[in-house]
C-alpha cells in the first residue's frame, strides 16, 4: 500500500518537497553571506538594504522573500498536496480499486497521511528551524523592515512573519492545513471547491491564532511610567532565543485600578500667552535667554497638562506587552494548539471516509 501511494503521489511530493529544499538552501547561504556583514540583518527589504554590498543586498532580499512565502507554505500545501491527494482519487474513480481490497479505509486513509503528509510537515519544521538559524543573536540584532520611504520598521519575533515561519509553528501549520484540506476532499468532493475552502480555512486559522490565541498565551508584562514621560519602551531579548522587539499588545494612560482613561485631549489644549508664537525667538532675546525661556515654557506646559489629566482621572501611562524571550515558550505553545485542532479535523476527514462509497 505505501508502494502504491508513492507512486500514485510521487510527482505531487517531489516537487513540493524540492520547492522547500530550495528555499532551506536559499535561506542558509543568504544567512552565511549575511553573517559576513556588519551591517546586514536577517531581514531586509523588497524595497531598500541594510548591507552595503551587492551581494548582501541580495541576501537580505533572498531571505525577506523566504520568510513571506514560508508563511504561504501551509495555505498552498493544504489546498494543492492535501486536497489532491484524496479529490484525484475520488473524481478519477480510482480509490474505488483500493477500497475493494483487502485494504480497510482506514488503512487507505493513514498510509497517504504518512507518505505524504508526515515528509511535507518534517520538511517544513526544517525550513522554519534554518529560517531561525539566520535570525539567532547577534550583538547589533533587532529586526527590522525598510518601509517605503526608508523609514525603518521595527517588528518583534512573536508576530507575523517570523514567528508563522520558525520550526515547529511551521511545521504544526503545514500538517494543520493538509488534514484540512484532506476533510474537505472527503467532504465536498470536489477538488476546485475543496481548494477554496481549504485556503479560507488556513488563513481563517492563522489570523484566528495571531490576533485572538496567541495573546494570551501568557500574563502580560507592564511597564508603567509617569504621565509625562508616558512612552514605549522597547528591549531586546537576553536569553538564547531569537532577538526582536517586545510584542506590543497595548498602551495607554490609565487610573490608580489599571483602568484605561478616555481621554478628552481638547480640554487640555494650551493656548499660550502673550501675542504671536511663544517659540519665536523675540529681537531683544540672546541665544541663552531664548534657551532658557523655551525650557521653561515646556516645564509649564507639561505641569499645565499633568493636571489637565490627573483631572481626568489619569495616575500613569502603561505599556502591555509581551517579552521577546517568551519566544520558545509560545512556540511550543502553539505548536501543541494547532496539533490538537489537526486532530479534530481528522474527525470531519473519518466521517467523510466511511460515507465514500467504493
Amino acid at each position: 500500500m505505501i508502494w502504491v501511494t508513492w507512486r500514485h503521489h510521487r510527482t505531487s511530493l517531489i516537487v513540493s518537497l524540492g520547492t522547500i529544499a530550495a528555499l532551506a538552501i536559499t535561506a542558509l547561504v543568504s544567512g552565511l553571506i549575511i553573517e559576513g556583514d556588519s551591517g546586514a540583518r536577517p531581514f531586509g527589504s523588497f524595497l531598500g538594504c541594510f548591507g552595503s554590498a551587492t551581494a548582501v543586498c541580495a541576501a537580505e532580499t533572498a531571505l525577506t522573500a523566504t520568510t513571506v512565502i514560508a508563511t504561504m507554505l501551509p495555505v498552498l500545501l493544504g489546498a494543492l498536496v492535501g486536497v489532491t491527494v484524496f479529490s484525484r482519487d475520488i473524481e478519477q474513480g480510482t480509490h474505488v480499486l483500493g477500497l475493494t481490497q483487502s485494504v480497510s479505509r482506514v488503512r487507505w486513509f493513514w498510509t497517504r497521511v504518512l507518505v505524504v503528509f508526515v515528509p511535507l510537515t518534517a520538511a517544513t519544521t526544517l525550513l522554519g528551524f534554518v529560517l531561525e538559524w539566520t535570525r539567532r543573536p547577534r550583538e547589533r540584532e533587532s529586526f527590522g523592515f525598510v518601509g517605503g520611504r526608508g523609514y525603518l520598521i521595527d517588528l518583534s519575533n512573536l508576530t507575523y512573519p517570523f514567528f508563522q515561519s520558525s520550526g515547529l509553528a511551521l511545521g504544526a501549520y503545514t500538517f494543520m492545513s493538509l488534514m484540512l484540506g484532506a476533510a474537505f476532499a472527503l467532504l465536498v468532493r470536489s477538488s476546485i471547491g475543496a481548494m477554496a475552502l481549504t485556503m479560507v480555512g488556513v488563513i481563517g486559522v492563522l489570523v484566528m491564532f495571531q490576533f485572538v490565541a496567541r495573546p494570551h498565551y501568557a500574563p502580560l508584562s507592564v511597564d508603567a511610567s509617569p504621565i509625562i514621560n508616558g512612552g514605549v519602551t522597547y528591549t531586546a531579548t537576553e536569553d538564547g532565543s531569537l532577538p526582536g522587539v517586545n510584542w506590543e499588545i497595548d498602551q495607554g494612560y490609565v487610573d490608580i485600578r489599571g483602568n484605561f482613561v478616555d481621554l478628552r485631549y481638547e480640554e487640555c489644549t494650551w493656548g499660550g500667552s502673550g501675542e504671536g508664537n511663544p517659540y519665536d525667538q523675540r529681537p531683544e532675546e540672546t541665544g541663552a535667554e531664548y534657551t532658557l525661556r523655551i525650557d521653561e515654557l515646556e516645564a509649564q506646559q507639561d505641569q499645565e497638562m499633568e493636571v489637565c489629566l490627573q483631572e481626568q482621572g489619569v495616575d500613569h501611562y502603561e505599556t502591555r506587552y509581551h517579552s521577546a524571550d517568551q519566544f520558545r515558550r509560545f512556540q511550543l505553545t502553539e505548536a501543541a494548539l494547532v496539533l490538537v485542532l489537526s486532530g479534530i479535523f481528522m474527525i470531519p476527514a473519518l466521517g467523510g471516509l466511511r460515507r465514500l462509497k467504493p
